[in-house]
């Protein structure tokens, strides 16, 4: 049987992971996770560029590390072991930044989020980097229409008035409605079902 990486949870993808051939695990896991250290290096001032090197040095080590089989489930979940190595990271860039602002005569502070704060910011972006994989999902694997997830983002994450959504679409409030409700009811199914692959590193 074909091991498919999408629904696969997040231990099936680790026992993979343990070969370096699965090249299709990694890319897995890395759509997982790489979006998540982004944002969290984002929300704490990181420039772009710096958030994606974060992430790219945070994933390499953790897969080195964790094929060298230095991961003890027994310390603390995947998700703890994570954070520890993107934080890190983090201070490394805000090192780099702090250096950078030296050079230019401005204030050269440093000072590296704690892991209560890491923790709590990194359970809010996977919260949102899974609602987002759930809406790609929604546009580009289910049979809804384009017009129909179109009108469902107007009124339910652009937050427009009902009436003025069915204007621009050319549809009826009662409509809109239904559409909503439609939508929402998929929506939610999707999100349970990611949630339930994520949930071992969450």
């Amino acid at each position: 049987m074909t091991f498919d990486t999408r629904t696969a949870t997040t231990t099936q993808l680790l026992q993979k992971l343990h070969d370096p051939r699965q090249e299709a695990v990694w890319r897995e896991f890395d759509d997982r996770y790489r979006p998540i250290i982004c944002r969290l290096g984002r929300r704490f001032g990181l420039t772009d560029d710096d958030a994606a090197d974060v992430a790219q040095e945070t994933l390499t080590a953790f897969v080195r590390d964790y094929q060298a089989g230095k991961y003890d489930r027994g310390r603390g979940r995947l998700r703890s072991w994570i954070i520890a190595i993107a934080r890190h990271r983090i201070y490394d860039a805000m090192r780099r930044r702090a250096i950078r602002r030296e050079w230019r005569g401005e204030s050269a502070i440093c000072e590296v989020p704690d892991e209560g704060r890491l923790t709590a910011v990194w359970d809010a972006e996977s919260e949102r980097a899974l609602f987002e994989r759930a809406m790609t999902e929604l546009r580009e694997q289910t049979k809804i229409s384009k017009k129909t997830i179109r009108a469902f983002e107007a009124l339910v994450l652009e937050g427009l008035a009902a009436e003025a959504v069915a204007e621009s679409f050319d549809l009826t409030v009662a409509e809109i409605y239904r559409i909503k409700n439609r939508v929402t009811k998929r929506l939610r199914e999707i999100v349970a079902r990611l949630e339930s692959t994520y949930r071992e590193c969450a």
